[in-house]
């Protein structure tokens, strides 16, 4: 997937994310990002998934828009193994006393600990060591280029 063009990232998302085949995704320039079609339950909330990727990771924040907040219920992010994608962190709030506010800060935040702790554990089953200072600096250089601008 090297040297791929940004403009082919949605059918890429689509071949290889298989929760969004058959959604409907529009791309939110505003805030870079892609949304699915959402549904609202009898209660009157919607919910849907807001995804950013890059040619290396995908990043699905599930949201949940009630009638005076918006809630971060769940992050899932995802590797490309060259051919699919495959889950490596996956984080849920939500429930008794556990509702998270969406902001964008706490957002990434959760993101470059989700990755780290993810990097860090690879690391270890390969039998080597990275110090917590690099595999911060690496984990928030690769969710910041999922927040960079696609262009074509």
């Amino acid at each position: 997937m090297k040297n791929m063009k940004n403009k082919q990232l949605p059918a890429l998302i689509m071949k290889v994310l298989p929760a969004l085949s058959g959604s409907s995704l529009t791309y939110n320039a505003e805030k870079n990002l892609y949304l699915t079609l959402g549904y609202t339950s009898n209660a009157g909330n919607t919910y849907f998934q807001a995804v950013r990727c890059t040619e290396r990771l995908a990043v699905y924040f599930d949201i949940g828009k009630g009638y005076a907040r918006t809630f971060l219920n769940g992050i899932k992010m995802f590797c490309w193994d060259g051919h699919k994608a495959r889950l490596i962190a996956q984080r849920y709030w939500g429930g008794a006393n556990n509702w998270v506010d969406f902001s964008e800060y706490f957002a990434k935040q959760q993101c470059i600990l989700m990755l780290k702790d993810y990097l860090a554990a690879q690391y270890k089953a390969h039998g080597q060591h990275a110090s917590e200072r690099q595999l911060q600096e690496f984990s928030c250089a690769l969710i910041e280029e999922t927040q960079r601008k696609l262009t074509a």
